[in-house]
C-alpha cells in the first residue's frame, strides 16, 4: 500500500477526531475536568454542609466539585471564600482572622445571609472565570444575586500610590488584622442589606425573641 496515498475515509464517516470536532463546534463537549478532593459524594453534600456549619468557627470547607452547589447555586446568600493551602505560612496566620470573622457572623445571627467558606487550592480547582488567585491567601466576595462578578479583597493594592512596600506584599491582605476588619470591608462594598442585618442582630440579642415567636400579638 502507498503510505502517502490520500485516505479513502470521509471526514463525515466518523472517527474520534471527527466526533471531537463535531462536539466542539456544537458546544457539546460537556463540562471541563475539575480537580477536586475526593470523599464528598453528591448525596452527602447537604449533610456535609450541616456538619461544617456546626464546627467551632462555622467555616464551611468546600471542594472543586462542591463549589457550584455551595457557592454559585446559593444565589440569595452572600459568600465569602478564602483560598489557601495547608503549607502556606501566611495562610495559617490569616486563618486566625478568618475563623474570627466566621464566629462574628454567627454571633450576630447573620449566618442565614452570609456563608463563610474556604478551599484548599493545592487540591481543588475553583471553576469560575472571575477568579485569579495568583497570591495566597486570597479572599473573594460573591454578592447575592451577583455571583458571576466576585470582588477580590485586596487592601494592600491601595497602598501602591503611597509607595509603601510594607503594605504591598504579595498577599494584598496585610491590613487585615482581625475578623472585624473583614466585616467592615464586606459592609463597605455596599452589597448587603444593612437593615436586615441589624434586624437579625437585634433578634439574636433580644432575650424575649423566643417568647415573641410563640405569642400572637393580635390576641393581646
Amino acid at each position: 500500500d502507498d503510505l502517502f496515498a490520500s485516505s479513502s475515509i470521509s471526514p463525515n464517516e466518523g472517527g474520534a477526531i471527527s466526533t471531537f470536532l463535531d462536539k466542539y463546534f456544537t458546544n457539546s463537549l460537556g463540562k471541563a475536568f475539575i480537580r477536586s478532593e475526593s470523599g464528598q459524594r453528591p448525596q452527602m453534600k447537604e449533610l456535609s454542609r450541616k456538619k461544617n456549619k456546626n464546627n467551632v468557627s462555622g467555616v464551611q470547607v468546600i471542594t472543586g466539585n462542591t463549589f457550584e452547589s455551595m457557592v454559585m447555586d446559593r444565589n440569595n446568600s452572600h459568600t465569602m471564600l478564602l483560598m489557601q493551602t495547608i503549607t502556606c505560612g501566611h495562610c495559617k496566620r490569616f486563618s486566625i482572622f478568618w475563623n474570627e470573622f466566621s464566629r462574628l457572623v454567627q454571633a450576630m445571627n447573620w449566618g442565614s445571609v452570609i456563608d463563610v467558606m474556604k478551599i484548599d487550592v493545592s487540591k481543588n480547582d475553583v471553576p469560575h472565570d472571575g477568579i485569579e488567585a495568583w497570591d495566597l491567601p486570597a479572599v473573594y466576595y460573591f454578592p447575592a444575586g451577583e455571583k458571576e462578578n466576585p470582588i477580590e479583597l485586596a487592601y494592600g493594592h491601595k497602598s501602591k500610590e503611597e509607595n509603601n512596600p510594607q503594605l504591598v506584599y504579595d498577599e494584598g491582605l496585610s491590613l487585615v488584622m482581625s475578623g472585624y476588619d473583614l466585616v467592615e470591608w464586606m459592609v463597605a462594598q455596599g452589597k448587603l442589606d444593612l437593615d436586615l442585618l441589624l434586624e437579625l442582630d437585634a433578634e439574636a440579642n433580644d432575650p424575649k425573641s423566643e417568647v415573641d415567636d410563640v405569642i400572637d400579638i393580635d390576641q393581646l
